[in-house]
């Protein structure tokens, strides 16, 4: 029994997140940014060292300590049927922040992987959920601040917001005298506000007797044989799932430049769709063209009859009344699939944009879809509650989904965010562009991809399990597709694209 007061019960969208922790299948989120010093600004005139950065760091994340209760509380009883929050008497911030370096940004990924494979430990009440990662880019002294947390604090919209307050402090601290001068303790008292709610005390997520036929006698009372018999078959990875192989997840990553950004934005317009829409179509492209099809020459082009299923994260916070803010720091997502997408050579990129944008409108901004979203987490009352029960669910997903995972492709896309101030004196550290990222989880899409648009460029980092493919270059060419077949279709003038042009590149 831990002596930490007890803040309140752990909901069920956050007991998910720990149970997938505690059965090691998934672990944790990464978002951050890469900033840069501006030449001439108050402030720092060279890259801090190592040293350094845990003083420069301690007022931004005091503050961010005090205001936001979340960041001081750790995970009581995690595996009983009834986890709890419970506070912390304070943090110590020089155990929260590690510094490192890397050559060129494009080695974050590296860092990123070194992260995804340290889960939060759920005994050691000395920590909170959460962690801060320095990495100095020595090529161009760059450097990336990355925030990574434990999934059950926080979601993306949350940890994204949370970083732009990060910079906004790092900021103001380096331009104002008072408070660079001022030495702080890292020890910070923790807050006694409430939690955030979660989002089950917020709506009504109980889901009607339709939703509890469909789903949750499939998921939870028919023998797995008979729930894949019943099911269209889909491609999930190279490999089944399998609870043997160890959990690694392997990182790939590409950014465009500005410009580029600019294009896949003013193809949405001109295309009446949206950026998400476009990088479905042109991530399942990529994946029929790298694992399913073969392109010998222009002349002899094939592609199998293998059906994909597509995830689409979607935040609850703004369909809510009133609506959940961004910088509540509290996990509010739920999920629209996208099941039965055959790419064939005469398939049009576009429908396929299209018919996805069609289908999150009618999933986000109709009374229906909105219910839907709130029911797929309602669901998640009816898991056996018995000590372990949430685990062995979640573990059964390797028999029970075909393949042993249950979807092809995720991608969650947590928009345009780090906007900073046009006066330029306020701007010590630039934000140079966006990092989101996420662990693969053992049982979840063959590949997640996680996309952020930040100061005009757009960055995507992908991830999977390294046991899913036969090598790294599988996942790291499926990314190389992607990006080649996403510039391509959103050249302008280029009005139709089919899957055969994609092969035939």
């Amino acid at each position: 029994m831990s002596p930490l007061p007890v803040v309140r019960p752990i909901g069920n969208l956050e007991r998910y997140s720990v149970s997938r922790t505690n059965a090691g299948l998934y672990y944790n989120v990464v978002v951050g940014t890469r900033l840069q010093l501006q030449p001439g600004a108050q402030g720092p005139q060279t890259v801090p060292q190592a040293a350094q950065w845990l003083k420069l760091l301690t007022g931004p994340l005091t503050w961010l300590v005090q205001k936001h209760p979340s960041l001081s509380v750790v995970v009581g009883d995690h595996l009983t049927s009834n986890p709890t929050f419970l506070r912390m008497p304070s943090v110590d911030l020089s155990k929260v922040v590690r510094v490192t370096s890397i050559h060129h940004s494009h080695d974050i990924n590296k860092v990123l992987e070194e992260e995804h494979a340290k889960p939060f430990d759920f005994t050691d009440h000395g920590l909170p959920l959460w962690r801060i990662i320095v990495a100095h880019v020595t090529e161009d002294d760059s450097f990336y601040i990355l925030y990574a947390f434990g999934h059950m604090i926080a979601d993306g919209r949350s940890g994204v917001a949370l970083t732009e307050q990060l910079v906004e402090r790092l900021n103001y601290e380096a331009t104002n005298a008072s408070s660079t001068t001022e030495t702080l303790s890292t020890i910070v008292v923790s807050p006694t506000d409430p939690l955030p709610e979660p989002l089950e005390k917020r709506a009504n997520c109980y889901p009607s007797i339709p939703t509890l036929v469909k789903e949750a006698v499939s998921a939870l009372l028919l023998p797995p044989f008979i729930k894949k018999a019943f099911e269209k078959k889909y491609w999930a990875g190279e490999f089944d799932a399998t609870l043997e192989a160890p959990h690694e997840t392997q990182v790939g990553y590409w950014r465009l430049t500005e410009q580029e950004t600019k294009q896949v934005i003013q193809a949405a317009k001109t295309h009446n769709t949206t950026v998400h829409a476009i990088l479905y179509s042109a991530s399942v492209f990529a994946t029929k063209a790298v694992f399913l099809s073969q392109s010998q020459d222009k002349a002899n082009l094939s592609t199998t009859n293998d059906a994909l299923v597509f995830t689409s994260p979607v935040a609850t916070r703004p369909l809510l009344t009133p609506p959940i803010d961004k910088y509540d720091q509290g996990s509010y997502t739920s999920e629209i699939v996208t099941r039965d997408i055959h790419i064939q050579l005469e398939t049009s990129f576009w429908g396929l944009s299209k018919a996805l944008r069609d289908q999150i409108v009618q999933g986000t901004q109709t009374p229906g879809g909105v219910r839907d979203l709130l029911e797929h987490i309602g669901l998640l009352q009816f898991v056996p509650n018995h000590p372990g029960g949430w685990e062995e669910f979640l573990r059964s997903k390797v028999t029970k989904e075909q393949h042993g995972r249950g979807t092809t492709l995720e991608l969650s896309n947590v928009g345009r965010a780090w906007d900073q101030p046009k006066d330029k004196s306020q701007v010590v550290f630039k934000v140079q562009e966006g990092i989101f990222s996420q662990s693969a989880m053992i049982t979840g899409p063959a590949l997640m991809l996680n996309a952020a648009t930040a100061n005009g460029v757009l960055t995507v980092v992908g991830t999977w399990q390294r046991a899913a493919f036969s090598g790294r270059e599988k996942g790291e060419a499926m990314l190389g597709e992607f990006k080649r077949i996403l510039l391509q279709v959103t050249e302008p003038g280029k009005e139709e694209f089919l899957f055969r042009e994609a092969l035939a590149a």
